[in-house]
């Protein structure tokens, strides 16, 4: 625990020192242009790393528990980092930030991220964005459709071939010729993959795990790092052990809170077009990064410090359970401490156990630096300790 301290101690002080002196010239832009949004996702990625899971889409029902708690204590136009792929979507359109980064070990997550960005820029409307993100044309729905009554439209539609290419060709022609992002042929690959998961499956597709790795009973997160004595658990027996499987993409776009409110970014017409006003304003932007690396989350901390911005709102999911050993979650930390936070600057997290939300998790939230002052201190020195100072709804 000295060891703890003498790491963040410094950097947490250093960092409150410093940010009230901190006075950018001018906020955070009202947009990016391509250059300078592609320059941020280059500049500030790592190299990308392997996960466990083929994590397409979110395994979390319980995410939207949160967002009442989420909305007294953050006022729009404040800054949001996320990791994951769409869950991220919701939370922007429930909390309206000026601008967010997604910041995943991945790269597959950041090309996912390209992808979607596509689709927002093409498609007008819910009915639009869908069609081409499953291939699907359903019947005839109004504007007023539900998120029940647009997903059961297109549940009952096949998949059109035609539409498929068109609209692969469409996302890579935006994205190389009118934006100019350099894709390598990794990339492209990477792209098609996604992209014709989401075809294939449709509403169906789910978060998949592959196969667990164990040495010395710890797990192996990135599956191109297990050792010869590594001890796997097959991926396919993971959800009879859970005992129920991955909600589908459907099923997390139907979750409400625990009031039945549904914030989907898919719920109605009005929280599409916030989402998608920002993806053409190239104000979401998707980082390649590990959380304890020494380069994404400090870049990103760079540029809302440059734009005299805090940040509002850091969705880490369950990420931290897997920084061991222990000096990784105490690099995350540092991290964490380096970002220009405020009095209401709050975490989300996920953890798999149980409690009144649905699903495999459940969500919950906290003062980032309640939890930073914990760690400091000595009062949290593991993901458990984190996670039983922070508040479930």
């Amino acid at each position: 625990m000295r060891t703890l301290r003498r790491i963040l101690v410094p950097v947490v002080y250093a960092a409150l020192l410093f940010i009230p002196a901190i006075r950018a010239a001018e906020p955070v832009p009202a947009q990016l242009s391509d250059a300078v949004f592609w320059k941020l996702i280059t500049d500030s990625s790592e190299a990308g790393g392997g996960f466990i899971s083929e994590n397409l889409v979110s395994n979390e029902l319980g995410y939207p528990y949160v967002i009442p708690q989420l909305k007294e204590r953050i006022p729009p136009g404040g800054t949001y980092i996320g990791v994951g792929p769409e869950q991220n979507f919701t939370y922007i359109a429930a909390l309206q930030p000026s601008i967010a980064f997604i910041v995943d070990i991945r790269r597959q997550n950041m090309i996912e991220h390209l992808l979607y960005k596509a689709l927002f820029e093409l498609s007008a409307n819910r009915e639009e964005f869908l069609t081409r993100l499953f291939a699907r044309i359903p019947s005839t729905l109004q504007s007023s459709a539900t998120t029940e009554q647009l997903f059961a439209a297109f549940a009952a539609s096949p998949r059109d071939p035609r539409i498929q290419a068109e609209t692969l060709d469409a996302v890579k022609n935006l994205l190389e010729t009118k934006h100019h992002f350099s894709l390598s042929p990794e990339d492209k690959e990477t792209l098609d993959h996604v992209y014709n998961e989401f075809t294939e499956y449709g509403g169906e597709a789910r978060y998949a795990i592959t196969n667990l790795y164990f040495v010395n009973g710890r797990t192996i997160v990135n599956p191109d790092t297990v050792p010869p004595n590594a001890q796997v658990i097959n991926g396919a027996a993971i959800g009879l052990v859970l005992g129920m499987p991955f909600p589908s993409y459907a099923e997390v776009m139907k979750a409400t809170d625990a009031a039945g409110k549904n914030w989907s970014y898919l719920a109605d017409e009005r929280n599409y077009a916030k989402v998608r006003q920002l993806q053409q304003k190239n104000l979401i932007v998707p980082v390649v990064g590990d959380f304890a690396g020494p380069k994404a989350l400090r870049a990103v901390g760079q540029f809302l410090k440059d734009h005299d911005a805090a940040l509002s709102v850091f969705y880490v999911s369950n990420v931290e359970q897997y920084l061991t050993p222990l000096p990784k979650l105490q690099a995350f930390y540092a991290n964490v401490a380096d970002l220009p936070l405020n009095s209401s600057s709050t975490f989300i997290r996920s953890a798999q156990i149980s409690g009144p939300q649905p699903g495999l998790a459940q969500s919950s939230i906290s003062s980032i630096q309640s939890i930073l002052d914990a760690v400091v201190e000595g009062r949290a020195r593991s993901w458990n300790e984190i996670l039983q100072l922070s508040t479930a709804p």
